[in-house]
């Protein structure tokens, strides 16, 4: 029956957990959860109606402050203080004890403290610390991991110290002894520069930050300040492998060889994002920039537009920042890395030529730059990469080619590569060049003529001689063939 099958079943134990519905949840006094941030760094904000906000106390409204960092990166209450790294930095002069994670440390604290608390630091010392050991790390011949990544930490305290106005003074008086010692060793001909890309073009960043800390004042402090970075990059001439009179005049001067060369040692490590030998390069027209000098330049005449495009001729192109890319499967690779490289070095090119005041001055440095190999590499090589993936590499290029075409440059070779012709002739060159004769030497020992003497003869006598085989035929010839 339908009692019995009811009896028969197993009855369920009731669960001692409490359960409530909505009427209980509405009386109920216990704290409920609270809704989770949508950004992980900031609280939810909370708002009060009047009856509420007449109750709370100012204890209640109280909000804890975030503290700042610990001294020198240990879990205290205790705020840092220039003055503990400063001392941290004294103290340990050996690079193998000197403990990259707080060199870390310091530089996140230059980049995120106020403004006075990095005055603190350089006032302290902490410049010349910092300076100190840059050159202690780069007089190491043959560095480690260790010294790469605090080259890597230093260079990333060098570039916090440079946003503020007093750490650029102490960076002027100590400029002329850094600079050429860092760019010498990202130039070395034995690769003993870093090898990271990400370092390198810290380099090249923080000597742009130097350089473009002169754009606020006067046009000629500008220039000296472009004048001095360029002897930074210039040829260091060695008086002691000079060649004589008559071979110096046939020597066409290539005064930034070295620079060029790191350049196109770049793009033959990624070599293979070069193969878009159809792009062009646009070129825009003069006076198509931003701001009030561009209308002014459409609503002038001929000699008051050239005024104007004279006057704010360094305003227009020199380089500016760009907008953060987002996130793309192709960004943080060694291919990234290498053309972010490369844009840094063409944003510096592109800014020394911007601060000259003359555009005979101007082409004067493009001449010289042309001699050294950069329009060939621009033209042949940078050209060819893909402007989607590698953006600031073909703005770099058409800053170029805009500032160079207003000059009366001639781009076509920037813009649009070496032409058919060119192609022809240089594949011509190369298969009608000699090729090299192997060296003069012993030759190789030919086998025919070698002697070849007999093997000797090997003889046990052992009583095998005729008489015995043939005895032995004999025998085997009687039985006709049968087995016995």
């Amino acid at each position: 029956t339908e009692d019995d099958g009811r009896t028969t079943k197993r009855s369920r134990t009731r669960s001692r957990n409490f359960t409530f519905g909505r009427s209980d949840k509405r009386n109920d006094a216990s704290p409920s959860k609270k809704n989770r941030s949508r950004s992980r760094g900031r609280p939810n904000s909370t708002l009060f109606s009047g009856d509420e906000a007449d109750a709370v106390t100012p204890a209640a409204t109280t909000t804890t402050t975030s503290k700042p960092f610990a001294s020198l990166g240990r879990k205290s209450g205790k705020p840092a203080a220039p003055a503990d790294y400063i001392s941290y930095l004294e103290k340990h002069r050996d690079l193998a004890k000197l403990d990259d994670e707080r060199l870390h440390k310091l530089r996140l604290l230059l980049r995120n403290e106020t403004v006075a608390w990095v005055d603190n630091f350089v006032s302290l010392g902490g410049m010349g610390q910092i300076v100190d050991l840059l050159q202690r790390i780069m007089a190491v011949e043959w560095r480690e991991d260790h010294e790469d990544k605090l080259l890597h930490e230093a260079l990333l305290c060098l570039k916090g110290l440079c946003t503020t106005e007093r750490a650029m003074i102490e960076l002027d008086k100590v400029a002329d002894e850094l600079f050429p010692a860092l760019i010498q060793m990202l130039f070395d001909e034995e690769k003993k520069g870093p090898a990271e890309y990400t370092t390198r073009s810290i380099i090249v960043t923080v000597l742009f930050n130097f350089f473009a800390d002169g754009t606020g004042s006067a046009s000629k402090a500008l220039e000296h300040r472009a004048q001095r970075v360029l002897s930074y990059l210039r040829e260091q001439k060695n008086d002691d492998q000079q060649p004589v009179g008559f071979v110096l005049d046939m020597h066409m001067p290539r005064p930034y060889k070295s620079w060029s060369r790191e350049v196109t040692n770049v793009t033959k490590e990624v070599f293979w994002i070069f193969l878009h030998h159809l792009n062009v390069v646009p070129l825009s027209r003069p006076g198509s920039g931003q701001g009030a000098a561009a209308a002014n330049i459409e609503g002038a005449n001929y000699e008051e537009r050239q005024k104007v495009l004279a006057a704010t001729y360094s305003q227009r192109h020199f380089p500016g920042s760009r907008p953060p890319v987002p996130a793309a499967p192709y960004i943080g690779g060694v291919e990234w890395d290498a053309t972010t490289y490369i844009t840094a070095h063409l944003d510096l090119l592109n800014g020394l030529i911007a601060s000259l005041p003359t555009a005979s001055a101007r082409n004067v440095l493009r001449d010289e730059l042309q001699a050294s190999g950069f329009e060939r590499v621009m033209g042949a090589t940078l050209r060819t990469c893909k402007e989607k993936f590698y953006s600031g590499v073909h703005d770099g290029l058409r800053a170029w080619v805009a500032a160079a075409a207003e000059d009366g440059w001639d781009t076509k070779y920037v813009r649009e590569g070496p032409t058919q012709e060119e192609q022809a002739d240089k594949a011509k060159k190369f298969l009608s060049s000699p090729k090299k004769s192997p060296k003069k030497g012993d030759e190789a020992p030919k086998l025919d003529n070698m002697k070849v003497e007999a093997l000797p003869k090997l003889s046990l006598n052992l009583g095998m001689g005729a008489e015995v085989k043939s005895r032995a035929a004999a025998q085997d010839n009687d039985d006709d063939g049968w087995l016995g």
